[in-house]
């Protein structure tokens, strides 16, 4: 190490904590000169002395001489790491039903607070706080493909190119519930579809199974988005029959905003949507849980989880296209 580093690391507040807090513990346990350590360590009396004044600290040399208990002294924290703790339990108050990433808090400092924190340092305060926060641990599910219908199967305009623009996929997921007024489990798919550019839910439907009545409701929700921004859509989903059939065909036949492209059979080219289908079910599980009162407090929650999603995701696809653009 040269002189100049070791000067530098002397000069650093972290350096100083470190110091006055041997000094203190020398003098408290041995009864060691308080001068001769000061000359040692290289710092000043005067920071020394701020030191113990700032924690309101008793005299070491009356710890030793009446063999008190020696008080705990605190951690170094720097002021950046103070300021995003003070942000980080913010955003636990705004938002402490919500399962969310450490990259989501960066990015919603980033915009709320025009200051960047690291998600490195996120992590630590998390890990810090572990009954606060919450986060979802993901879980691999394997998607069985059902009877196909090839004569509405339709060709995979997609495939593996997953940067492919004005995609929005669809796929479906079951849930499991529990509903105290009913004080029995429920079983419900839920499709979902998903922009593929910025990972937003476009539209959800509810069902007991994945059917074609829900894959009308969800294509009507996307073809009024494509009419109202005037964009040509296309539609990725799976060959499943709820997807493969008349009414499907003909309603995408009389619509010229959306097209419907299917993933080629034992390929997963849906799986930028399957994966989110994954994120959506653990976070919202993480965070709520799995009991309701009943099915309206089920949806009215989801609901509400599903406009947060979209909240984080606009302000990640924001951050995103900023960097890009710069």
């Amino acid at each position: 190490m040269s002189k100049k580093d070791k000067i530098n690391i002397q000069k650093s507040k972290i350096y100083k904590h470190y110091s006055c807090s041997q000094i203190y513990l020398y003098v408290a346990n041995f009864n060691l000169n308080t001068n001769y350590l000061i000359k040692y360590f290289n710092i000043s009396r005067t920071t020394y002395y701020r030191f113990k004044s700032k924690f309101n600290l008793l005299s070491p040399v009356d710890i030793f001489k009446n063999n008190l208990p020696i008080p705990t002294l605190p951690l170094y924290f720097s002021k950046k790491y103070l300021q995003a703790k003070r942000y980080f339990n913010e955003f636990i108050r705004k938002y402490k039903d919500f399962c969310i990433s450490y990259s989501g808090i960066s990015n919603w400092i980033k915009v709320s607070k025009q200051e960047n924190v690291s998600i490195k340092m996120i992590r630590k305060i998390a890990n810090e706080n572990p009954n606060v926060f919450k986060t979802a641990l993901r879980k691999r599910k394997k998607h069985n493909l059902s009877k196909k219908h090839n004569k509405f199967v339709n060709d995979d305009l997609v495939k593996m190119n997953y940067k492919t623009p004005n995609v929005i996929g669809v796929d479906g997921t079951n849930m499991k519930i529990f509903l105290e007024d009913k004080n029995s489990y429920k079983k419900l798919n839920c499709l979902i579809s998903y922009i593929w550019e910025c990972q937003k839910v476009l539209a959800y439907k509810f069902d007991k199974n994945e059917n074609s009545n829900s894959v009308i409701k969800v294509f009507e929700n996307i073809s009024t988005f494509a009419n109202n921004n005037n964009k040509k859509l296309i539609i990725q989903s799976d060959l499943g029959s709820a997807f493969a059939n008349e009414n499907i065909f003909n309603f995408v036949k009389g619509n010229k905003k959306i097209t419907h492209s299917m993933s080629e059979k034992g390929f997963k080219h849906n799986s930028p949507t399957e994966s989110l289908n994954g994120w959506i079910k653990q976070k919202f599980i993480k965070s709520f849980g799995d009991k309701f009162k009943n099915l309206n407090h089920f949806l009215n929650t989801f609901e509400k989880f599903i406009k947060h999603w979209n909240f984080m995701k606009e302000i990640n696809y924001n951050i995103i296209s900023k960097k890009k653009k710069n």
